[in-house]
């Protein structure tokens, strides 16, 4: 059947009325049932969404999906699907998932469905949300509030690797070594807050991988020197880090290096963090300073040089200029 269906054949002749509309929800759900394509059965229950289903039957092999495939980027379009069309049959199914599921991938897509979690229905998931984001918190050293960035930086860890389950271990390492442009660690946090923050996508994923490898490299006098040679050995990559939006939630945050990262857009939730001091955001794929940075009111050093920039607005000039260090 995949050699001569998928869902996005299936959606187009459904448009072009070349198939009814039961007929393209059997294929679909054909294809969710008998494919062994995790994109595929995936792709599937993401058009059954934007076909706005309604069917309890369909929500039964919905909530099957949810409930033991395998692949969490299909339980993530099952999650997407029952929170916009099934939310009052599938809550107790989205809560179940809360407290068993494993990769927060799937975690993550649950909180973005923006439920209005002051709702008292969903009185039972609120809590186990709020639950899991205490153990994430409890676990890194850091307030509540500041958890949800951190499940987003794993779902950032889950997204590349299929199997990734939430792991976090590891940020003790992180607190240990020390990032030589901002003379703070990869993870500083002061008062149960993080000041400052070094992330680079493969230093933190190596180190996720092989967690033995501290003792070896800590007493280095730079590390980074010695990742980013492995760096060049290793075909594994992000093509493009999305900065997370809940990045805005570290009202604390002073210094920031993202450099090195394949970043090509900046959020506008970036440029909420009113005690940024440091910024690095070099060696990137950048093609613009955003105007928003004016917002960055105590800013003192900026460095965004290595990125794809070609112009820069005059009032960005003119903020620039004020800095105490710039470097484009």
């Amino acid at each position: 059947m995949e050699k001569f269906l998928s869902p996005e054949t299936i959606y187009t002749g459904l448009k072009n009325k070349e198939i009814s509309r039961n007929i393209a929800i059997d294929q679909l759900v054909s294809l969710i049932e008998g494919s062994n394509t995790p994109k595929i059965r995936s792709e599937s229950i993401s058009i059954l969404n934007k076909l706005n289903i309604r069917d309890p039957k369909i929500f039964k092999i919905i909530e099957n999906s949810l409930l033991s495939d395998e692949s969490p980027i299909v339980r993530c379009s099952a999650v997407n699907l029952i929170g916009f069309h099934f939310l009052k049959e599938g809550l107790e199914i989205l809560t179940w998932a809360v407290r068993h599921e494993k990769s927060p991938l799937v975690i993550k897509a649950i909180f973005d469905l923006n439920l209005e979690l002051n709702d008292t229905r969903l009185k039972s998931l609120n809590k186990e949300l709020t639950d899991y984001l205490v153990k994430i918190a409890l676990a890194v050293g850091i307030v509540h509030n500041e958890a949800k960035f951190i499940l987003d930086l794993e779902a950032i860890f889950a997204h590349t690797e299929e199997n990734y389950e939430l792991e976090l271990g590891s940020y003790k390492y992180f607190t240990k070594f020390k990032d030589p442009k901002l003379e703070e660690f990869w993870l500083t946090i002061k008062n149960k807050h993080i000041v400052s923050l070094s992330f680079n996508y493969f230093n933190w994923r190596y180190i996720k991988k092989n967690p033995g490898i501290f003792d070896s490299i800590s007493n280095l006098q730079d590390p980074v020197v010695y990742l980013n040679l492995l760096r060049k050995f290793h075909l594994t990559h992000i093509e493009e880090f999305l900065i997370p939006k809940s990045i805005s939630l570290l009202r604390k945050l002073k210094k920031l290096n993202l450099s090195k990262n394949n970043i090509r857009f900046l959020p506008k939730s970036l440029f909420l963090l009113s005690k940024l001091k440091h910024l690095d955001l070099s060696y990137n794929m950048l093609s613009e300073i955003p105007k928003l940075i004016t917002n960055l009111k105590i800013l003192e050093t900026l460095r965004i040089h290595n990125n794809q920039i070609s112009e820069i607005p005059k009032v960005v000039n003119e903020y620039l200029d004020k800095l105490s260090y710039y470097k484009i």
